[in-house]
């Protein structure tokens, strides 16, 4: 069993147990986390209309590389039309989301793409990606350089 469970689980006991403290409960993801997670889960199944619907009118595409920050798509226009042809390619990825943090209305990610290599294997590379999000709709999204 995962040690990090079986102290997190003692922890929560020991506060609920001291005087003062609430009954401990664990809290599910921020409506920030849930909303990042749908347009990634959007995109991962080719739902161009459903990743429109929560992009911001003016939502910004940042790549930064190199100490610079590219603003590779500007407003919900250019960036489905771009989403558009990407996601009709046979090479298009699925992403996934790990080990989230959020700051009002930022969320931090590590997004890691899948894909299948031009030798049939199982191929990923990871990222980190800051979405910003504004009246519950993708602002800007700043993604850095793969590892």
């Amino acid at each position: 069993m995962n040690r990090s469970v079986i102290s997190g689980a003692g922890a929560m006991l020991l506060a609920a147990s001291l005087p003062g403290c609430a009954s401990a409960e664990l809290a599910g993801p921020s409506t920030q986390e849930v909303i990042v997670s749908a347009y990634v889960e959007a995109y991962n199944t080719r739902d161009l209309a459903a990743m429109e619907a929560l992009m911001h009118p003016q939502i910004q595409w940042i790549a930064v590389e190199n100490g610079k920050s590219v603003v590779a798509a500007d407003g919900r226009e250019e960036l489905a039309a771009q989403m558009k042809s990407y996601l009709a390619s046979p090479t298009a990825t699925n992403s996934t989301l790990d080990n989230a943090a959020v700051s009002g209305r930022f969320v931090a990610v590590k997004e890691t793409a899948h894909w299948k290599g031009a030798n049939g294997r199982d191929a990923s590379q990871s990222s980190i990606a800051v979405y910003e999000l504004d009246g519950g709709l993708v602002r800007r999204v700043w993604y850095y350089p793969a590892e």
